[in-house]
């Protein structure tokens, strides 16, 4: 038998498949979560839906859609999903999604359903019934709804009820008959964000009470409010006091036989029983490493007594585990959430940087490890935000906010292990690994934001028209241009801030910045301003496949083949653009509010796709692989054009074959077939989802294999 290799290589600009590296378990808003005690789900936003066995590792899965996602419910063994502008979808077995709509603008929030019927709500008093979560029909709108909308359904003890804005509460026994309540008044209570069915203690009268419970926006003037209950199917319902209430909005709710938590906007309280009221406990305290770490959660679910697991904005989790009678929080992902401002490759090493000192590196693009960067000289964990990074393949640059300077230079360092009893002596690079806090350049005070390597000389851009010069990138700087003149007395080309610094192909030092500047030198310096039209900042400027490429505000995005004479390309969108970078035959530019743009040619512009609505700064490539990076530690990673799989082992076992290959990671793959190598069957569609980018595969062998074999892995 025969194992062979063959590729398929992208040769134009398309729709990117993306994965996340940071943060873990992902990055996505997770708006909605389900358990039904063997699989999770969560919903998120740009159509992004995660299920898990656990509710701890979280896998992603296509939903054919890139509406928001609101909410998910179990339908029997069905899962079901609904979100913006009337989009639903369906699974049942957790991995294959039908994606549908119900054709109409509103967003679809809240899902429940009952044993034969499933009930959705969202604004302008949207409803909506299905008896199979596939084909759905619009219902009259509740009694006395106006013009409120609704945000949550939930059904219990053979009842739906369903609330929304203004305190509004309908209840229903068939999903198309409701009774609204007048119990609840809409200026004491406000939005009632979440209703939910809780079994609690079992008994309606004990805490924590078997009923409907509801979080809200707001309380009374009482401390009454934001938690309300009801043990009578939704007629009459209970607030709750709660002493000191929170002040910010709750979203979800849970509870396990003997407590309740709440939790949403950076609050999260658990209640436990005093006779027949409740002793509501705080549970995020910033300072206490066993409580939830202080964010938004918008879901939680109880997997077991005394189990909560909750998650929210940009894929936070946490989860809760009781131990002498107190329960400890736990985040299973450590993730760096400080915003990333600049990323580049350098000797084979990605390498972030961004706020409070941060510096993250990769070989992969995949793996990340947070480096230490020491405090002192003109770095502080606290006020130094690194708004660039770069240099050459002996000296790493990090250079930020008030003329903040840090650098790695390459050198190895001995490791020594023992090996059968004898002490062995390995060297590592500390190339990126190792930081060293410098002083500020020539004492400025002025933002540092970009750096270039030209004529074997660091160069550094930054606010008041900063530029400096050194000849190895530690010390002897000197200013060429600061605060409107140079070194040599002579007035500076610029005062604008000037973020983006790049070395043509054709031998100019280009700079860019605000009020549209651009700048060209021959030499770093005499300098010439180029006129490019417009007075919108120039974030960043690339030099790409011979090209130069200009981006930033309103969508800007310049190009030039000479750096003298500038050509504005229509970008179709207003939003900032951050970066641009060249991979395979694309030029793919990043922007705020997730914006990926994708041009083969420079002047037609297309949206590549993305999977977050999170601003991306700054993107670097290697190996084909695309990496971009931005708010809220935000990495992302594509495989753009197709990287070898190979075959590492093969055996057959137990009935099957046996494939043990590796590649980049998610790098996907069909395993093909053949009896005479010209003849090819496209086998099963993988991934290598492995951080080491390995993957073991099981193929079922038929009754009389064929007495020659060949295989192939083929990339799309």
């Amino acid at each position: 038998m025969l194992c062979v290799v063959a590729l398929d290589w992208p040769c134009s600009a398309q729709k990117l498949s993306w994965s996340w590296s940071n943060p873990q378990p992902h990055g996505n808003d997770t708006v909605d979560m389900a358990w039904n005690g063997t699989l999770g789900v969560q919903v998120c936003d740009c159509g992004q839906i995660y299920t898990s066995p656990d509710l701890i590792n979280w896998t992603p899965q296509n939903s054919n859609l890139t509406n928001d996602l609101e909410a998910v419910t179990f339908f029997g063994e069905r899962i079901v999903v609904t979100g913006s502008y009337g989009a639903v979808a369906y699974s049942d077995d957790g991995t294959n999604f039908t994606a549908g709509s119900l054709n109409t603008a509103n967003w679809i929030v809240g899902v429940t359903a009952s044993p034969t019927l499933v009930v959705a709500v969202g604004d302008n008093g949207a409803l909506y019934t299905s008896t199979d979560g596939a084909h759905w029909g619009l219902q009259p709108p509740p009694p006395y709804i106006f013009d409120n909308w609704l945000l949550s359904a939930a059904y219990g003890n053979g009842v739906f009820v369903i609330t929304g804005d203004g305190g509004y509460i309908a209840t229903s026994a068939d999903g198309t008959n409701w009774s609204s309540s007048s119990s609840v008044d809409e200026y004491t209570y406000g939005d009632l964000e979440k209703v939910a069915w809780l079994n609690g203690s079992g008994s309606s009268s004990t805490f924590p009470y078997t009923g409907f419970w509801i979080v809200t926006d707001t309380y009374n003037y009482n401390g009454d409010g934001y938690v309300l209950y009801s043990v009578n199917s939704g007629s009459s319902w209970t607030a709750f006091t709660m002493g000191v209430p929170p002040t910010n909005t709750l979203y979800t709710v849970a509870a396990d036989n003997v407590t309740t938590l709440i939790a949403g906007d950076t609050v999260a309280r658990l209640g436990t029983a005093s006779g027949r009221s409740a002793v509501w406990g705080e549970e995020m305290d910033p300072n206490n490493t066993n409580d939830i770490p202080p964010a938004t959660y918008y879901a939680s679910v109880l997997q077991s007594n005394g189990v909560y697991v909750v998650a929210g904005e940009d894929g936070m989790l946490s989860e809760s585990y009781p131990a002498n009678g107190n329960y400890y929080w736990n985040e299973p992902y450590f993730s760096s959430r400080n915003w990333l401002w600049q990323v580049t490759v350098a000797n084979g090493l990605y390498v972030a940087a961004g706020d409070n000192a941060t510096i993250m590196t990769s070989d992969d693009g995949a793996d990340w490890s947070l480096e230490e960067v020491p405090e002192g000289g003109s770095i502080s964990y606290t006020n130094t935000a690194f708004l660039g990074v770069g240099g050459a393949t002996n000296l790493l640059l990090a250079v930020g906010t008030g003329g903040s300077l840090a650098v790695s230079p390459y050198s190895l360092a001995p490791v020594v292990g023992t090996n059968n009893g004898s002490l062995t002596t390995n060297y590592l690079s500390t190339y990126g690994v190792l930081w060293y806090d410098e002083p500020p350049p020539v004492n400025t005070t002025n933002d540092l934001a970009g750096i270039c390597v030209y004529s074997n000389k660091f160069f550094v851009v930054g606010g008041n028209g900063t530029l400096l010069c050194s000849p190895n990138g530690t010390n002897n700087w000197s200013a060429l241009m600061s605060n409107g003149t140079n070194s040599g007395g002579r007035p500076a080309v610029t005062t604008n801030y000037l973020s983006g610094i790049a070395a043509a192909t054709n031998g100019l030092l280009v700079l860019s910045g605000n009020e549209g500047t651009l700048l060209t030198s021959p030499n770093g310096s005499n300098w010439t301003a180029r006129a490019t039209g417009t007075t919108n900042w120039l974030y960043h400027v690339r030099s790409l496949n011979g090209r130069l490429v200009a981006v930033g505000e309103n969508g800007a995005l310049l190009t030039s083949t000479s750096g003298t004479n500038w050509v504005a390309a229509n970008s179709g969108v207003t939003n900032w653009l951050n970066d641009a970078v060249w991979v395979g035959n694309t030029c793919y530019v990043v922007g705020n509010q997730g914006v990926v743009l994708a041009s083969t040619n420079f002047t037609t512009w297309t949206r590549a796709g993305s999977i977050t609505t999170k601003s991306l700064e700054g993107a670097a490539t290697q190996n084909g692989q695309l990496v971009t990076v931005g708010f809220e530690g935000s990495i992302l990673r594509s495989q753009v054009v197709a990287e070898p799989v190979n075959f590492l082992a093969y055996g057959r076992s137990g009935g099957y074959n046996v494939f043990l290959v590796d590649g980049p990671v998610n790098q996907s793959f069909t395993l093909d077939a053949s009896t005479n190598l010209f003849n090819w069957v496209t086998g099963p569609a993988l991934d290598l989802t492995n951080l080491d980018g390995s993957l073991i595969f099981y193929q079922s062998l038929p009754a009389n294999p064929p007495r020659n074999q060949f295989y192939r892995t083929t990339s799309p």
